[in-house]
């Protein structure tokens, strides 16, 4: 099978543009009934907080690196705040592990039979109990997802741009890259700035706060350096294949984004006036560069010329993200039966991309350009999980409330009939809302 669209920015290809990978058509039953884990929110809560009471424990011991950061409100700095920051929003699955080497180095420098090293190896303990229960928990899901691989009976071309979306570094969000990145920076244009600035005959003579932040995001950046090589070495355990998955958000391990207040590029025409929207005029790269801002006063996409259609021609559009703006909900999918080509999905924490093709094994309709799926990652409820709606500068949308409607109702129209289990309601001088 030959892939349409090659992620942002997609063209056309040809097969020698790509490598062939294998694909799995999963059922929803399949997807729905794959095991649970360890919820994020619970390792992240179960390694960091008994970190906090360990470093409240030896707060004693932290005046040396106060003595050395000039005073202990010297630790407080903007680099620190982020190695903290990166350290408990960017390990993920492997915060245990980083929990245990922490506290072993804790130990280390704690004075023989001590209360402090006492409580330091029931802490030990603890963290690696906790490592071994989530490692155990994502092994049972790779051991999953290479059984879906070896029961692959259709095939893909990935593009040489998807591939590069496994590289080494995109296995760590790049949140945790910036702000090691930024980390580093800061103080390090500081001591560049004071060395040659100032009469400093050696480094030892430059400011010791900034000396010890420097150090500081030097490990931070090694620590992100090192969860993404095993991230990658983790991912390649499983390998590199294609599922065709159904698009829903309750179930599965991959929550589902889509583009709300967004219109495709390829849809524009010629009486389109999205293009002319404020916002499409900002310097910030877009979330996808295949999109733009849907404007609101649009002759084509806007609020009134959605408003003024017929329910037939209503009809043809109802399914395109766009209509519904930031009234955009996942009430969109319900009864839709859509299906989506992802790749890359080797685990929990894995970033797989959607990939386009010209048909499906499983049939059915494809999702459009406007679903991707996100980073794998428990909920504390899947039945609760929602369609994520984002805007194409990546800010996250909040539908509002039908009930809280003041505006006058012009029509009711029933969706069914185009497959989705949910009826369009369309009011003055708004988008349509979705009930």
């Amino acid at each position: 099978m030959e892939t349409e669209k090659r992620g942002p920015g997609s063209t056309a290809l040809s097969p020698k543009a790509g490598k062939q990978i294998v694909l799995k058509q999963v059922t929803r039953e399949e997807w729905a009934a794959v095991p649970r884990t360890i919820p994020n929110f619970w390792v992240a809560a179960g390694t960091w907080i008994p970190m906090g009471i360990i470093l409240f424990l030896i707060h004693d011991q932290l005046s040396a690196l106060a003595l050395v950061a000039d005073g202990l409100w010297g630790l407080v700095s903007l680099s620190m705040i982020a190695f903290a920051i990166a350290l408990i929003f960017g390990s993920g699955r492997q915060a245990p592990w980083l929990g245990l080497g922490i506290t072993g180095i804790i130990y280390y420098f704690q004075p023989h039979h001590s209360t402090i090293q006492t409580f330091m190896v029931v802490a030990l303990g603890y963290y690696g109990l906790l490592s071994i229960l989530v490692a155990a928990s994502d092994a049972r899901f790779k051991s999953l997802l290479r059984s879906w691989r070896r029961e692959a009976t259709g095939s893909l071309t990935l593009a040489s741009a998807e591939r590069r979306c496994f590289g080494v570094t995109k296995y760590l969000s790049p949140v945790a890259w910036n702000l090691a990145l930024g980390a580093l920076a800061y103080p390090a244009v500081r001591l560049a700035w004071e060395y040659f600035s100032t009469e400093t005959s050696s480094l030892s003579d430059l400011d010791a706060g900034f000396r010890f932040d420097l150090l500081a995001a030097m490990t931070l950046l090694a620590v992100c350096f090192l969860l993404s090589i095993l991230r990658w070495i983790g991912s390649r355990s499983v390998g590199i294949f294609a599922l065709e998955i159904p698009v829903e958000a309750q179930i599965g391990p991959t929550p589902l984004r889509v583009l709300g207040q967004a219109i495709l590029i390829e849809q524009e025409t010629w009486k389109c006036g999205c293009r002319d929207s404020e916002k499409n005029e900002s310097k910030k790269p877009f979330v996808d560069p295949r999109f733009i801002f849907a404007s609101d006063f649009c002759q084509v996409h806007g609020i009134e010329a959605v408003n003024k259609l017929s329910h037939s021609e209503f009809l043809q559009i109802a399914q395109q993200p766009w209509v519904y703006g930031r009234n955009l909900t996942g009430k969109v999918l319900y009864g839709t039966r859509q299906r989506m080509n992802i790749v890359g999905l080797t685990g929990w924490g894995s970033r797989p991309v959607a990939v386009r093709s010209p048909w499906l094994y499983g049939g059915g309709e494809q999702a459009s350009d406007y679903y991707a799926p996100l980073a794998a990652r428990e909920p504390l409820n899947r039945s609760k999980r929602v369609l994520k709606v984002v805007d194409p500068a990546d800010n996250t949308l909040a539908a509002e409330s039908l009930q809280e409607n003041t505006r006058e109702e012009i029509d009711r129209i029933s969706l069914r009939s185009v497959g989705i289990d949910a009826e369009a309601v369309r009011v003055q001088g708004a988008r349509p809302f979705l009930a």
